[in-house]
Formats: structure tokens, C-alpha cells, sequence
């Protein structure tokens, strides 16, 4: 399958680029036609490391002796697979002809006849309208055939050779956005985590809606005790994938751990948002707040996550209960304390402290019939 394909591509390729054996040879001396001749022969045969060291006799001599220039790519790109080498080529070959064009638009400016005949012999005797299109294709190509070879090797695990061709391409197309990221991977699979991590940045520098190069920047910090740099970054990325609560909840992990609490507190509400009955978020939230001397912040998140934890008629989190109890009363709302204080009662009915707070908080709010009911449960567990 490979043969064919290799004879596939030379017969397009000689038949897309060739030219005139005879207009080839006009500008070369009787030595160099004949090395012309002997490496079309050659490669006709596909004796492609005899026509090599021929084609490149004949460039020594004229450099931009188009056959040689193109079929000396063809043997690069396609029997080589030496890309970059196939690309140095190509665009040779597209410097030749757009000085071919330029010269005979130069022509054209003063003296019509002899452009016209110009293009005869130079531009239409050898298609160049049409192969300049192709050049550029299979110089185009070189790149994406140097990247899946590069892919190759990430799979094959030989992570180091990939990332020396990535860093050519890098060098030949300093924007290509694909190059860092799998150069980034390359490094992570070798534990440098340091270059894996500003090669992501490389590459969220280059793609604003590059949200995955984001989260690794974002993770590569955090794991390396970064806090602030990893929440900014996640942040970052939520900026591209606003459906994605994950974002928001790693941020304020990120900031929590490095003790930005007002940080940590914007990023968990945000996360919230998209949650809302995520008991872990708004815990900590209640946390935050309190550790931000926000006690009433702190009491109401409390009191939502026991509400969702009482929906299905059980509760999995008394601790919850009763710390909102003290919270209440502490706040002095006496009305929402006994709805708190009759479940802490309903969890644990001998807990003379939680029939106490139901009487205090009855007393508070003058309710004598909750007094008269709550003494008596009180004067009853005595």
C-alpha cells in the first residue's frame, strides 16, 4: 500500500509540477542537463537516493532550476518523510515562481509584446498558474504532516523526540496554538511540570477561548502550592465555559487555601448559582462567612443546608442543627429558632438543653401557649 502510494504522489506530483525536460535544460550547462537527466531517471525508477545527490548537482548550478527544486520536495516529503527539510524546498520553489510572475509584470510595463511572450515561454509553456496553488498546498501540508508525526511519538511514548519536533514547528509557525498544548502534554508525561505549565499558558495566550490549556494552567498551580495563581486562572476559564460550576468551585478551593477568604467567598456563591442544593458548597460558604465575621451570612447558609438535608423527612447532619440553634439565638431571631430547636428536639427527645431553648425561645417571642407547652415537657424530663 505504501509503494503505491509513493508512486501515486511522484507521477501527480511531476505531471502537477514538472516541466519541459528541453525548457529545464535551457539554463543549465551540458553537465548539468545531463545530471537533470540521469535524476529523472533515477526517479522514474524510484532509485530515490541516486536522483537525490543529482538534483541537488543540478541546484548548485542554477538554484532555482524549477524540475529539480520540486521533485528534490517530492523526494523529501514523500520518501523521506523529512517534512521541514520538504518545506525548505517548497517554499524555494514558490520564491522561483513568484519571481516569475514579478518579472513579468515588470515586463508588462513597458513593452506588452515582449510580456506576451514572456508568459509563453516562462508562465504558460510551464503551467505555473496552476502548480504555484499546489506548491503551496504541499507547503501548507508539511506542517500538519510534521505535527502527526509528532503524535506519533507521544504514542509510541517517545515524548523527548516530540517535543524536538514541536519545537520546530514552533519555530516555523510561532502561532500555532496546537504545537504548545501538545508540546505542554509532552512535558507533563515527563514530570516537568514547570514547562508543561507555560507552555499552556503559551497556549491560552494565543487562544482566549482555549478553556481546557486554562484548567491545566489553573491544576498545575494548585498542585504546586500556587493558590492564588490557580484560582486567578480558573477564573479564567470560567470566563469561556460560564455553564460550568466546576470552574467557580475550584477557584474558591484555590483561594481557600490560600486564605483569600472574600476571594474564596465570591467564587463558591458563584458555584452556587448553579447548584443550589450542593450541601458541600453551602457548608462552606457558612464557613467563610464566619471566618469573614459575617454571623448572619454564616446562620442563613446553615440553615438551608439543614432545610435540603429535613426535605426527605431524615436528617444525616444533626451537628447541623444544633449549631444553627445557637447561631439563631445568638442572633436573637427567636421565631425561625423554634422551628431548628423543635427538630433538635425531634432527634434527641431526652436533650433537656434543646426543650430549654423551645421555652426560652417561646418566652422571647411572649408565646404563652409555646411557654405553658415547653414548661411542662421541661418540668416532665426532670
Amino acid at each position: 500500500m505504501r509503494e503505491f502510494k509513493k508512486n501515486l504522489f511522484l507521477i501527480g506530483i511531476i505531471s502537477i509540477f514538472g516541466i519541459s525536460l528541453l525548457i529545464a535544460s535551457q539554463d543549465l550547462s551540458v553537465q548539468g542537463k545531463k545530471n537533470l537527466r540521469s535524476a529523472n531517471m533515477h526517479l522514474g525508477g524510484e532509485r530515490y537516493e541516486k536522483a537525490l545527490p543529482l538534483y541537488e548537482l543540478v541546484l548548485e548550478e542554477n538554484p532555482n532550476q524549477i524540475d529539480a527544486l520540486n521533485n528534490v520536495a517530492a523526494i523529501y516529503y514523500d520518501m523521506k518523510g523529512d517534512y521541514p527539510k520538504a518545506r525548505e524546498y517548497f517554499i524555494r520553489l514558490i520564491d522561483v515562481i513568484n519571481g516569475i510572475f514579478a518579472e513579468y509584470e515588470e515586463i508588462k510595463l513597458t513593452d506588452e509584446k515582449a510580456a506576451k511572450k514572456y508568459y509563453k515561454t516562462n508562465i504558460k509553456k510551464l503551467k505555473l498558474e496552476n502548480m504555484l496553488e499546489d506548491v503551496e498546498h504541499f507547503r501548507d501540508n508539511c506542517i500538519t504532516q510534521m505535527v502527526n508525526s509528532g503524535k506519533l511519538k507521544i504514542q509510541s511514548e517517545e515524548f523527548e523526540t516530540a517535543i524536538e519536533i514541536f519545537t520546530n514547528i514552533a519555530e516555523i509557525v510561532p502561532d500555532s496554538t496546537i504545537t504548545y498544548r501538545l508540546m505542554a502534554l509532552c512535558y507533563e508525561k515527563l514530570d516537568d511540570m514547570e514547562n508543561a505549565r507555560n507552555y499552556f499558558i503559551k497556549t491560552a495566550e494565543l487562544d482566549s477561548t482555549d478553556i481546557y490549556a486554562r484548567q491545566q494552567v489553573a491544576s498545575l498551580y494548585y498542585n504546586d502550592e500556587k493558590f492564588i495563581e490557580s484560582g486567578n486562572w480558573y477564573l479564567e476559564a470560567a470566563k469561556n465555559d460560564t455553564e460550568n460550576p466546576d470552574n467557580y468551585y475550584n477557584a474558591g478551593l484555590a483561594y481557600k487555601n490560600a486564605g483569600k477568604d472574600s476571594l474564596s467567598y465570591s467564587a463558591f456563591q458563584k458555584a452556587l448559582e448553579f447548584d443550589p442544593e450542593n450541601m458541600n458548597i453551602i457548608v462552606t460558604l457558612s464557613n467563610i462567612a464566619l471566618s469573614l465575621k459575617d454571623n448572619k451570612a454564616s446562620t442563613m447558609y446553615l440553615q438551608k443546608a439543614v432545610d435540603i438535608d429535613a426535605a426527605d423527612g431524615t436528617i444525616d447532619n444533626p451537628m447541623y442543627v444544633t449549631t444553627v440553634c445557637y447561631k439563631l439565638y445568638g442572633l436573637k431571631k427567636f421565631d425561625e429558632l423554634i422551628k431548628y430547636a423543635e427538630m433538635w428536639h425531634n432527634l434527641d427527645s431526652s436533650s433537656l438543653e434543646a426543650v430549654q431553648m423551645l421555652y426560652n425561645a417561646s418566652k422571647e417571642i411572649n408565646n404563652r401557649e409555646l411557654m405553658d407547652k415547653y414548661n411542662k415537657m421541661y418540668q416532665e424530663m426532670q
